[in-house]
């Protein structure tokens, strides 16, 4: 049979040769906003989505992955190894890691389906699936792969500076006299993904000073293998806050390079369409 197999969600931030190359299984997600239904399949359908977010309040949202969709990608892969791991987006911010230990169970006895969760999004759940599949790829068992994704998961760290209030009320995170006040005093939340969750830390009443924050919170590291630079697509990658924010970790680490990569749907939900953050790997 055929080396273990990795399965994820679109969200997962993968180019499609690596998806290719690597045999990883990318599933499409529904997102439920509002009374409208989007299905998430590629980079051109979040660009979409959040494009109709953007002059729009906060929404009730709905994450899933199709109806099936882990079933039948779990009997067509069974066809070609006997080993499967699935990598969702965080457990605490959809459901696709409950759909997939769902779906798992289906095939005890068939197949060996172990389901993980991320506790991470965009770029830092890319880089997992991205580890992982290269290990599968070298013939490491599932196991070995299991415990690399395990070691790697306590190295990834997040921070957003978010600009719209409504879906930090519309999630629970702040409360309705918290959003009112802070959207007439301008002010932008820090959150930090803290075991998959996204969690209000501090507030700061500037842009400037969220940027300052931003760059702060990576010069804490000690020693850092990679930083990535989260923005929406409805910002450009050269757009005035993305430039002052490379600025400002130039400076912090002048002999690091500096990605730009746009965060997905899923954090959208909760974080609203204009929000701009960091991930930090700082190996193991």
């Amino acid at each position: 049979m055929a080396n273990a197999r990795i399965v994820t969600d679109v969200t997962a931030l993968l180019e499609p040769e690596q998806v290719d190359q690597l045999q990883i299984t990318a599933l499409p997600l529904n997102i439920k906003f509002g009374k409208e239904t989007f299905r998430i399949s590629s980079r051109q359908t979040w660009d979409s989505f959040f494009e109709h977010m953007a002059g729009r309040p906060a929404q009730k949202t709905e994450i899933s992955i199709p109806p099936d969709a882990f079933q039948q990608a779990f009997s067509q892969l069974n066809r070609e190894t006997e080993e499967i791991l699935v990598i969702p987006s965080s457990g605490m911010l959809s459901s696709v890691y409950s759909q997939a230990q769902s779906a798992a169970r289906a095939f005890l006895g068939r197949c060996r389906i172990q389901v993980m969760d991320s506790m991470a999004v965009s770029w830092g759940l890319g880089f997992l699936v991205q580890a992982a599949a290269d290990a599968a790829a070298d013939g490491q068992s599932l196991d070995t792969v299991v415990r690399l994704v395990r070691g790697m998961l306590p190295h990834i760290y997040v921070i957003f500076s978010a600009e719209r209030l409504d879906y930090l009320e519309r999630g629970g995170r702040i409360g309705p006299a918290q959003a009112l006040l802070g959207t007439i005093l301008h002010i932008k939340p820090m959150l930090l993904v803290e075991d998959g969750e996204l969690v209000p830390v501090e507030k700061v009443r500037t842009q400037e000073m969220a940027l300052e924050k931003l760059a702060d919170f990576v010069a804490e590291f000690a020693a850092i293998q990679q930083v990535v630079i989260l923005r929406s697509p409805l910002a450009g990658e050269h757009s005035p806050q993305v430039a002052e924010l490379r600025e400002h970790l130039s400076l912090a680490l002048p002999n690091q390079v500096v990605p730009v990569v746009e965060y997905d749907p899923i954090l959208a939900c909760h974080l609203g369409p204009e929000a701009l953050g960091v991930v930090v790997y700082e190996g193991i």
